[in-house]
């Protein structure tokens, strides 16, 4: 398939309960970056069929959609990146697949296990319906 997508975590410097941004400010970061590390070169040959598909705040996930070609751009400058928005963070690359129900089914075994640990610290039925809900809702 022509698509790769790579499921990140994002690791703010500052522990923090959620994320204060979203798809937006995760593709910008993520295409100036490929722009100041390959240039107009690297930029042009990504730029084609980039998407952030999720971004979860809560559990700081991310999958990030781009071409098979493109992918060695995108992979490459994860570890450089120190600031996302105005955010000092760092990505962690849990997992590149060639397709998006291979990285949803690893996403959400990932977001499982979150969520049993955030469940057992939670004590009203309201509060874990709805991290069930913020959590698990992957396919928008």
């Amino acid at each position: 398939s022509t698509n790769r997508y790579i499921a990140v975590q994002i690791v703010p410097f500052t522990p923090t309960k959620a994320l204060r941004f979203g798809d937006q400010t995760l593709s910008k970061c993520l295409l100036q970056n490929v722009e100041k590390y390959y240039g107009v070169y690297g930029l042009g040959l990504i730029e084609q069929g980039f998407r952030v598909k999720y971004c979860n705040e809560r559990t700081k996930i991310a999958i990030i959609r781009c071409l098979h070609r493109g992918q060695r751009f995108v992979s490459s400058i994860l570890p450089l990146i120190t600031l996302i928005g105005d955010v000092r963070a760092k990505f962690r690359t849990l997992y590149v697949g060639a397709t998006i129900i291979q990285c949803n089914k690893f996403i959400i075994k990932h977001q499982k296990q979150f969520l049993d640990k955030a469940m057992g610290q939670m004590t009203s039925a309201k509060e874990r319906q709805d991290l069930f809900k913020n959590v698990m809702e992957i396919d928008r």
